[in-house]
């Protein structure tokens, strides 16, 4: 099953989807959808909504498939384009990055282009210290100057994505792969498995809507939509989280590691019921885990989904990944394939449990 969950992955990762420009990875989450939803819809934010069953109450399940990236602002005499970041970018990680300028709509509408970098002999100590601002960075992609980078299709808003495909870290077969942006189309796979294992044995009393949310990087904003939208009794998000990695101590991530299994998030934008559900779940199904306490913003759909309308039952399940925001993020597909099973039981338990918005805890 990890080949599959591997491939289906890679597929989706291999069209660009930057905050705004996700059309190309859409079409691609329309289709996994369609083969297992009764009903898909695209609302107008972008999101991917797959519906199964048809329940009184309703279970949102959500995962972002949007990414970071970069847009061009400018193109200079010389034909090097200036840029800024969509989304939270580190910039030293971005300097000397090769990217694909996406200048169509289609697989292969892009061209090649890197960060330039200033050759280490040509720099002082000071420079070597510190990398530049992403404001000063250039992209240099074979043009001549401004009037042929528009003939090649270079303007100001076309967008930019690291040049970098996923692939298994170390050996072939090896459990961890490595690739940019996991964050967040891991998880969208992983609502996947999670539409499979709920086809064969369908929650009898509920309606899943299996979200896959845009504008997650720059602010919550399709998830928001969504939520007022669709109004959900119950909503569990799904998002990366860190892990254990060189340089990065236990305490300062909780102590999450890879292959340990998805994290269940405990804290004040969760509901208690639903996490102590999930552990519960997690602990008869003999599914792996993780525990994590988060104090207040989780930095996830999950805050934005929690307070929409009257509020909801609001949980989150998250993958461990290594150098979050990078262009060589690192997950583990068995961590993948067990967070798709623990949000199958957990709607299977939602499905049989009880729990209410509001209790009546006194009446004169």
């Amino acid at each position: 099953m990890t080949e599959e969950l591997y491939e289906m992955l890679r597929g989706f990762m291999a069209a660009p989807s930057v905050t705004g420009f996700e059309e190309q990875r859409r079409k691609l989450i329309v289709e996994e959808f369609s083969r297992h939803c009764d009903v898909v819809e695209v609302d107008v934010m972008g999101n991917v909504i797959g519906t199964m069953g048809d329940g009184e109450r309703s279970v949102m399940l959500a995962g972002h498939y949007d990414q970071l990236g970069f847009m061009v602002k400018y193109v200079d005499d010389d034909g090097f384009a200036a840029f800024t970041n969509v989304g939270g970018w580190d910039k030293r990680v971005a300097y000397g990055t090769r990217v694909k300028i996406w200048v169509g709509d289609g697989p292969e509408d892009y061209l090649v282009g890197a960060i330039a970098v200033k050759a280490a002999h040509l720099t002082d100590q000071k420079e070597r210290d510190k990398s530049p601002e992403i404001k000063d960075m250039l992209i240099d992609f074979g043009a001549k100057n401004r009037d042929e980078a528009e003939e090649m299709g270079v303007k100001p808003g076309v967008v930019c994505t690291p040049y970098l495909d996923v692939t298994r870290l170390g050996r072939d077969g090896c459990d961890y792969i490595v690739g940019p942006a996991f964050d967040d189309v891991c998880c969208v796979a992983g609502l996947v498995e999670t539409m499979k294992t709920l086809k064969e044995d369908p929650p009898r009393n509920l309606k899943v809507c299996f979200v896959a949310t845009v504008q997650e990087e720059v602010g919550l904003r399709g998830a928001t939509i969504a939520a007022y939208n669709l109004n959900p009794w119950a909503a569990i998000a799904t998002d990366v989280t860190h892990a254990i990695a060189p340089g990065v101590k236990a305490n300062r991530v909780g102590g999450i590691k890879l292959g340990k299994g998805p994290v269940v998030s405990v804290g004040a934008n969760f509901t208690r019921a639903l996490w102590e559900m999930m552990e519960e779940e997690a602990g008869k199904q003999g599914i792996p885990y993780q525990r994590t306490g988060v104090p207040a913003r989780s930095g996830t759909d999950a805050w934005a989904i929690q307070v929409e309308r009257g509020g909801t039952i609001c949980g989150l399940i998250s993958m461990p990944n290594r150098y979050m925001h990078s262009p060589n993020e690192v997950i583990s597909l068995t961590d993948l394939e067990n967070l798709g099973k623990l949000m199958a039981v957990t709607v299977k338990a939602l499905d049989e449990c009880d729990l209410r918005h509001t209790v009546e805890v006194f009446r004169r």
